[in-house]
């Protein structure tokens, strides 16, 4: 298990959220457990109301949690997003920014998603099936997780483990700085 502290974008400072950290675990079958554990006071952010928990497209328009998964060595990589509605999104790129259905089997389950709130802010969880991450049987996998954050008046803040650019960008490969050796299914910083 590992315990990270997302960091803010500084071209999008929230100073507002005093803490977004996620946790990686690896589930019993193989899969991926993850949190995002966010310190805030209410009404600092907008958030999603809930919604069907169904596959949707553009979650990041709002407060959504990301995670970067690609095979080391191979340009080709899976976004997943998933917001506090319920909603969930994952996308398969066979390059940088190259939409690539192909590259996502579109018969995996749904992610499971939980989302809870508390006088000092809100905890999500998702779990990935271990058939959807790529390349579940062939090596290290590079990880990049992150967050959009909405806020009250409407701006977005970006948050990640390392951003890369004076713009903020989840997708570029330099960001995805977690390892996780799918034989072991554990991951390092």
């Amino acid at each position: 298990m590992n315990r990270m502290q997302l960091h803010c974008h500084p071209a999008t400072p929230l100073p507002q959220v005093e803490s977004l950290v996620v946790t990686l675990s690896p589930a019993g079958d193989g899969g991926l457990a993850i949190e995002f554990d966010c310190r805030c006071r209410a009404g600092v952010l907008r958030l999603p109301e809930a919604r069907p928990a169904v596959a949707a497209d553009e979650l990041w328009r709002h407060t959504c949690c990301e995670l970067f998964a690609g095979v080391a060595g191979d340009a080709a990589y899976r976004e997943y997003n998933w917001s506090p509605s319920g909603q969930w999104a994952m996308y398969g790129f066979s390059a940088y920014r190259v939409r690539d259905a192909s590259r996502l089997d579109l018969t995996l389950p749904a992610p499971g998603i939980t989302f809870t709130t508390d006088a000092g802010g809100w905890t999500l969880q998702a779990r990935i099936d271990a058939a959807a991450l790529p390349g579940a049987a062939s090596g290290q996998i590079e990880l990049g997780v992150a967050a959009v954050l909405e806020a009250a008046d409407g701006s977005l803040s970006y948050w990640a483990l390392r951003h890369a650019g004076t713009r903020p960008d989840f997708h570029r490969r330099e960001t995805f700085v977690l390892r996780l050796n799918s034989a072991k299914k554990e991951s390092q910083a």
